[in-house]
């Protein structure tokens, strides 16, 4: 092969090379001053930092771990947990897990998970654990393109970029959610000066409203929520309305709108707290499976991320604290009772509780809805430098102290679980700098007003 060929081979081999790269920036890095960049993680660990490809880089980039705050990874990844996720463990650092629970003892708490395989928790690290009636089952999470949503006629606002729907003007953007029986619809809510936002639940037509077809809308706005049915023949009636008195303080919150046709109930929770509930009493009148987000005012700026649609089994958690002084658990049952006592195990799909230091009962875990479990020591929520969190495809967090991070594998060793080891492939999001982040927030909290303070009218 002359000069001439050799030449023109290499270039070639350096476009495939650059092409190839450049098709793979479905990364996003984003620093802990603010700035942010896409690409491909090559590697991460705490001695050598981040090595991030990026197609106009001749060789790989490298940051210094200190000075990252997040990276969203393939939006393509999807849950693969199936119904087999019977439960959400909440640990006392605020990490969350769903699985299936194995048993537990004195000392620990064995689960099974999809992500990292069979995991045993230190049971003074476990907070609650709930029972996913009907097994969790994701229905949707992302956003991940624009190209998977409708979009009303023009002019529209809604926009798409790096993982967030965003809105500048009105306009309405829908999707088939493949809603049927029940949904929780949760996402986080960013806005500038005030918004008007409506959600339309089990909506047949996604571009814009359509009062011929059944559904149910949420009307929000940072001073009130309005809940409506809309019913054809019958028009649009207001089944309820909640006022928000210090939301117009805010500028970002997390909603979690919930439907239930069996049961014909609906609610509202906003970070954690249920805010306002709801029953039908025509009974369940919508037959859509998607979801529509619709912006009602002009030049009105708010954004939606962590969108996460799954099923809901129609009941509610309690947040009730046990008796720290009794050093008691508590439970709660589906009937609604909350029995105070002491968890001693739960083997062979049973739970022995000893019930006020008098009687050792068995009790069917399918007959409970959550076990709240007390902690002798107060809980160590501060991080080291080489903490991470990672946020689990369809749902969840698991923070560890990060020892390798490679296109094969992750590995770390976590206080509650010990050493971890498990695919990369079921991480959308990996936090890091928690210990900055975390006394932001504890400052950020510090304004008395900044809490919700709400009251629900007929």
């Amino acid at each position: 092969m002359g000069r001439t060929g050799s030449i023109g081979l290499a270039v070639l081999m350096l476009v495939g090379v650059h092409s190839a790269r450049a098709a793979s920036l479905d990364h996003f890095v984003r620093m802990f001053d603010g700035s942010a960049l896409h690409g491909q993680m090559a590697s991460l660990d705490p001695n050598n930092g981040l090595v991030w490809d990026h197609p106009s880089s001749l060789e790989p980039l490298q940051f210094a771990f200190p000075s990252l705050g997040s990276i969203r990874f393939n939006p393509t990844q999807r849950w693969k947990g199936g119904r087999q996720s019977q439960c959400r463990f909440r640990f006392t650092n605020g990490d969350e897990v769903y699985g299936r629970i194995m048993g537990m003892d004195e000392q620990f708490i064995d689960m099974e998970t999809w992500f990292g395989g069979a995991l045993r928790a230190d049971r003074e690290k476990v907070q609650s654990i709930a029972f996913l009636q009907n097994g969790y089952r994701v229905l949707y999470e992302g956003p991940n393109t624009l190209n998977e949503w409708v979009l009303g006629k023009s002019p529209n606002g809604w926009g798409y970029q790096d993982g967030v729907l965003s809105v500048t003007d009105r306009g309405v953007i829908g999707r088939d959610m493949g809603i049927e029986d029940s949904a929780s619809l949760a996402f986080d809510l960013s806005w500038e000066g005030t918004f008007q936002l409506t959600v339309t639940m089990h909506a047949e037509t996604l571009d814009r409203y359509d009062y011929s077809k059944g559904a149910y809308v949420f009307f929000l706005s940072p001073q009130f929520v309005s809940f409506q049915r809309i019913q054809p023949g019958a028009g649009v009636m207001t089944l309820g309305q909640v006022r928000l008195t210090n939301l117009v303080n805010r500028t970002k919150a997390r909603f979690d709108l919930r439907t239930h046709r069996d049961k014909s109930t609906f609610a509202l929770l906003a970070d954690d707290e249920v805010i306002g509930t709801w029953k039908d009493s025509r009974g369940f009148v919508a037959k859509g499976k998607g979801v529509s987000f619709s912006s009602q005012v002009s030049r009105s700026t708010f954004s939606i991320s962590r969108l996460l649609v799954t099923e809901w089994d129609g009941l509610f958690e309690s947040d009730f604290e046990v008796d720290e002084e009794k050093e008691s658990d508590g439970l709660l049952l589906i009937n609604r009772d909350q029995p105070i006592g002491v968890v001693k195990d739960i083997q062979d799909g049973k739970l022995n509780f000893n019930l006020r230091n008098r009687l050792d009962v068995k009790i069917p875990l399918e007959r409970i809805k959550q076990i709240q479990l007390h902690q002798s020591q107060p809980s160590d929520e501060t991080f080291e430098p080489d903490d991470v969190r990672v946020q689990i495809s369809g749902g969840g967090s698991l923070s560890f102290a990060l020892e390798k991070w490679s296109d094969s594998s992750i590995e770390g060793v976590s206080r509650t679980f010990g050493p971890v080891s498990f695919d990369p492939s079921s991480i959308r999001q990996v936090e890091l700098n928690l210990e900055q982040h975390r006394l932001e927030q504890l400052a950020a909290q510090e304004d008395p007003e900044d809490v919700w303070d709400f009251e629900e009218t007929d």
